[in-house]
């Protein structure tokens, strides 16, 4: 009987030291940087554009705090130690918002949902099929953006698009950059797109 009660007694003691043995860090967290730009032709600081911005649309994968990157196959890889540092649709958003700002030479930008009280000349909408990568590699960013009348809601203008950038170097502070690149990169196409649009629908009278 002394023999099994020291035994069960060793057990808990046992399996408290392969825990503490385990190897662990810290998680490190990350945010998108945006890049501004120049304002790209057509646009004037004297008659400003305002934007609509948003939806903007992630696939369920990536909605959780792990950093998510591609492995063999058709395999995710969630980053247990590397995490967003908030919600990466809102993250995303405010990083397009930014971006847009510089380059349509204007401060009217605001997120989805908007004010009733608010009158944008334009929406756009961004769905994202993919926004991940490889660390040490690249990252790639897909999916499509549109363009509409934020008034009668027809489309003006849609593209899909892939973007792929290079890590440039190691670990996630790399990847995470490659990935704001990749969203500069796509909101330099949205801006030289609503820079030559006219807001209304055609045919509209």
């Amino acid at each position: 009987m002394k023999n099994i009660t020291a035994l069960l007694l060793l057990v808990p003691v046992l399996l408290l030291a392969g825990c503490m043995g385990k190897p662990t860090r810290p998680a490190e967290f990350y945010v998108l940087s945006s890049y501004p730009g120049t304002p790209v032709s057509g646009t004037s600081a004297e008659a400003p554009l305002s934007l609509g911005l948003g939806p903007l649309t992630l696939p369920e994968i990536y909605d959780r705090p792990q950093i998510v990157t591609r492995g063999e196959a058709n395999q995710i890889v969630l980053a247990e130690f590397d995490r967003w540092g908030g919600d990466l649709n809102k993250d995303l958003g405010r990083t397009l918002a930014r971006n847009l700002m510089t380059r349509l030479n204007t401060d009217s930008i605001v997120p989805y949902p908007w004010s009733s009280r608010y009158a944008p000349d334009f929406q756009v909408t961004v769905r994202v099929f993919r926004f991940d990568g490889v660390p040490g590699e690249n990252a790639v960013f897909e999916g499509i953006w549109r363009v509409l009348d934020a008034a009668k809601g027809c489309e003006l203008a849609a593209d899909r698009f892939t973007i792929t950038e290079e890590a440039g170097g190691p670990g996630y502070p790399a990847l995470v950059n490659a990935m704001s690149r990749a969203v500069a990169t796509l909101s330099q196409s949205i801006a030289e797109k609503v820079a030559v649009t006219q807001p209304g629908c055609p045919g509209s009278h």
